[in-house]
């Protein structure tokens, strides 16, 4: 029974080896087959390029990446204004971005084993910079489809058109048009710019004769147009074609111009004629933004609901104390100018608002210059303005004890004589809520005729009184419900987003609420959808509308009260593929040589295929790795020392060893 021995020596020994924690060695090696990346061009562009024959050139393709796939693995992509890992031949997208094609490859296959990019495109790219200053990212060979066409054929096109996006209602605004012919010499054409109106026939705006000379002829034209419609207005910009013109699609530009009517209307009431009002009305209407009314008292009829900002000239009055217009001005929460006169009813006057009050002057008047107060945060004066002001001549003020509001912003004092006093002449209300102002005085025809003297202008009595005016004019939005757009014009590629947002009570932003929106189209359709909740607000991408003009309208209720919201938008074309007929080769050779590839063309895509199986530069790469482990986790290693164990133990067991 000695044998036996053995097993529990070769058992033991092993437990005591393991003890030393011995490490087993491996190498592991890895192989990384080489990638060769294929992006197609899908802009318009390469649909004109191939002439409607697109079926061919995709059954073209799609043998030769089943034949690359053979040796290499094959990533597909396509780009032009978006990227993508679909190749769907459909060479409809609006603009061609060439440099973010690069950076997409980039950031996805930095640090990979990428053999080779091919790249099936025209080389017209509108948007973004020149590729050529990005193709080396990855320092890998480019190598290049060339489709389209490099011949400069006959064709005369709009080729830029600047213009301003916003103009304002009885402005002028500039539109300058580039017009680009090729092989047109001799030729004449007409330069035509129409208002393109809703339902009947457009409105010729601008016309222009040009005859063209030389093969390459550019012509810059400058067109001052009137803003005298509100709203979008879509302008036609068409040059008339030439006789065997390749393409015709790039005569036309359409260009969208959003003229706002942002006059706000004032009312100018008085208590009777006075040479104040003129002055004051003169100081309004220098601004373009502000539509003026006169009217006295006793005849107005109007409702006070109508205007902006409401001037009161002596009023209330000894005669009229105006109560029913003065408690409208109140309960509708208008902005006011109280200018003061002979004729103001002071007890009424200081009961219609707490900005200024003024007691005890029985009726009795001094004659003031005024001071300018510093530090005025509100808005900003000129310097030379403020010293102006101390210049002006003396006006009629309310003789009697001054007592200025807890939200008033004192603008003017009073300086009677020579004494400086804390009267104040032009007072202004700081609220969020109303904005109300006092000129406690009359005798404005003075200062603008004295104003007027040194230079023909009214530039001290314009500029303070216009940014008072303004200030009372600006506008507190205070809607529950608010939608907004980022813009009113969007391209037809561009994904259109709304932001919501929901006051309660308290106006603290809110979103317990669902809120939906309804997006109707010029026919009537309409696009259903519920805003999604972001922080305390609402936020929609409703994604990509057709060509057409939109309105939209969002709903949320809340504590039981519906709120809405309106809206309107307009999506517009873009034109840019249309814009380049002619193909450009040169920046795919300037890409090949830069980064060692070569240029192919559709009729010889064959030895693109044999270039690419043959070249030495796309091969696998090998890893190589060392993986150490521990004698100790190998699990058979526990099998046999207990094998070796249980068989000694059940031989002596059996011969009766125990």
């Amino acid at each position: 029974m000695g044998f036996l021995s053995i097993f529990r020596f070769l058992a033991v020994s092993a437990l005591a080896f393991l003890l030393l924690m011995p490490l087993l060695k491996n190498r592991v090696t890895e192989v990384e087959q080489p990638i060769v990346i294929y992006a197609q061009d899908n802009s318009e562009s390469i649909g004109n390029a191939l002439k409607g024959d697109t079926t061919a050139f995709k059954n073209a393709t799609n043998s030769f990446l089943e034949k690359l796939k053979e040796k290499y693995e094959v990533h597909s992509y396509q780009f032009a204004d978006n990227f993508s890992d679909e190749l769907n031949y459909k060479y409809d997208e609006k603009v061609t971005n060439l440099e973010e094609a690069f950076r997409q490859l980039y950031d996805r296959y930095t640090n990979q084993n990428v053999g080779a990019i091919v790249m099936a495109t025209d080389g017209i790219y509108n948007e973004g910079s020149n590729p050529v200053y990005t193709d080396k990212r990855l320092n890998v060979p480019v190598y290049s489809i060339a489709l389209g066409d490099t011949t400069p054929r006959r064709d005369l096109k709009i080729e830029r058109v600047y213009h301003n996006k916003i103009a304002y209602l009885r402005d002028k605004f500039t539109i300058r048009v580039d017009v680009h012919a090729y092989n047109c010499d001799g030729e004449s054409t007409t330069l035509n710019v129409f208002r393109v109106n809703d339902g009947s026939s457009n409105t010729k705006a601008f016309s222009q004769n040009i005859r063209m000379k030389g093969g390459d002829f550019t012509k810059t034209v400058e067109i001052i147009l009137d803003a005298n419609v509100p709203g979008i207005n879509q302008y036609s910009i068409q040059v008339n074609k030439v006789a065997n013109e390749v393409s015709t699609k790039n005569n036309v530009q359409n260009i969208f111009v959003d003229i706002l009517d942002s006059r706000q209307k004032i009312l100018i009431l008085a208590n009777a004629p006075h040479p104040d009002i003129s002055a004051i009305k003169s100081i309004i209407e220098k601004n373009e933004n502000y539509e003026t009314t006169t009217a006295y008292i006793r005849s107005f009829t109007q409702s006070i609901s109508a205007f902006d900002l409401v001037v009161l000239h002596g009023l209330p009055s000894n005669n009229n104390p105006a109560n029913a217009i003065m408690q409208q001005i109140t309960d509708k929460g208008l902005p006011a100018l109280y200018i003061l006169s002979n004729e103001t009813n002071l007890p009424s006057f200081n009961g219609a608002q707490t900005l200024l009050q003024i007691n005890g002057g029985g009726g009795q008047t001094n004659m003031s210059k005024a001071e300018v107060v510093p530090g005025l945060t509100l808005f900003t004066l000129d310097d030379a303005i403020m010293q102006n002001v101390a210049n002006l001549p003396p006006i009629t003020t309310p003789f009697g004890e001054y007592a200025a509001g807890p939200n008033s912003v004192v603008l003017l004092k009073q300086k009677i004589g020579s004494i400086s006093t804390d009267y104040p002449l032009l007072v202004i209300e700081q609220s969020k809520a109303v904005k109300r102002a006092v000129f406690a005085g009359e005798g404005l025809w003075r200062w603008k005729l004295y104003d007027f003297q040194p230079d023909n202008q009214h530039e001290t009595i314009q500029e303070l009184f216009g940014k008072t005016l303004q200030y009372l004019a600006v506008k507190n939005d205070k809607r529950q419900f608010r939608i907004s757009t980022a813009k009113n014009l969007y391209y037809e590629n561009e994904s259109i987003t709304f932001d919501a947002e929901l006051y309660n009570d308290s106006y603290e932003l809110i979103n317990e609420s669902d809120a939906s929106l309804t997006i109707t189209d010029a026919q009537g359709k309409e696009y259903a959808f519920i805003f999604n909740k972001t922080g305390s607000a609402y936020r929609l991408d409703a994604g990509i509308f057709p060509v057409g003009k939109y309105s939209y309208k969002g709903k949320t209720v809340y504590a039981g009260n519906a709120f809405e919201a309106k809206g309107n938008f307009n999506v517009i074309p873009r034109q840019l593929e249309a814009l380049n007929t002619t193909a450009n080769h040169q920046l795919l050779y300037s890409m090949a040589e830069r980064t060692d590839g070569k240029v192919f063309y559709m009729n010889n895509i064959d030895d693109l295929q044999a270039e690419l199986n043959t070249t030495e530069s796309i091969k696998p790469i090998l890893f190589s790795n060392f993986a150490t482990r521990a004698f100790i986790n190998l699990k058979w290693l526990f099998f046999v020392i207990l094998a070796f164990l249980a068989i000694e133990w059940f031989i002596r067991k059996f011969n009766g060893g125990y």
